[in-house]
């Protein structure tokens, strides 16, 4: 495992890196898997794509890390955040989590969909962000999540149904670029650095993805 924190106070640098290792990796011909959060992170992913805007994606495919389940485009919806804060990617595959399925198949398809694309990609880039509770993907702590097999837990989170990625999932990335920014995360970031169980901070689960970069304005010493 590789940890690097890299000083940052804007969406911008964690976007142009991403832009960049994305274009790095289709220009080798490799395709890219891409798996967005929502939160403090939709900014960064839609300065990305505007980065990538023009240049040839077809060998990208770009999902979620984890969803608000509901009716397909209700407003608590991370896909539907991030489409009308203007995501966008033309060339490339999109794929939402939600379809108009129940809860259960919803959860089943998207396992299905991450076990093909982890299968037949390349390069699997996750952008995460870490929640002042500790939190990372849908991962709560203490959660269903925490302890689930598979690829994908579904589970009440409290006002809404979660479907997120798993500890297992995250483990599949090449690597995990974090966006944390804000003095509510600085705490976080200093427990992600001691030895926590996955229960007691979610976020210990990207220390099993082989290279974690983390974008912070919290003071590097």
């Amino acid at each position: 495992m590789q940890i690097e924190f890299i000083p940052a106070n804007t969406a911008e640098p964690a976007a142009k890196y991403i832009a960049e290792h994305i274009l790095d990796q289709l220009g080798q011909n490799r395709s890219v898997f891409w798996l967005l959060s929502g939160g403090s992170c939709i900014a960064v992913a839609v300065s990305a794509a505007k980065l990538l805007a023009g240049k040839n994606l077809s060998g990208l495919t770009v999902s979620l890390i984890d969803e608000r389940y509901g009716l397909v485009g209700h407003p608590d919806s991370n896909w539907f955040q991030l489409k009308t804060a203007g995501l966008e990617l033309p060339g490339a595959i999109l794929h939402p989590v939600l379809l108009g399925e129940s809860n259960e198949a919803t959860a089943e398809a998207f396992e299905a969909f991450l076990m093909h694309e982890f299968a037949n990609t390349d390069y699997h880039l996750g952008l995460l962000g870490f929640g002042p509770d500790g939190h990372t993907s849908g991962i709560l702590p203490h959660s269903p999540a925490v302890t689930a097999s598979g690829l994908v837990s579904s589970y009440d989170g409290g006002g809404y149904q979660r479907i997120t990625v798993t500890q297992s999932a995250l483990s599949k990335l090449n690597e995990a670029v974090v966006n944390a920014i804000g003095k509510t995360k600085w705490p976080v970031l200093d427990r992600f650095e001691t030895e926590l169980s996955v229960a007691q901070q979610p976020a210990q689960a990207l220390k099993s993805v082989a290279k974690v970069t983390i974008f912070t304005d919290r003071p590097l010493t």
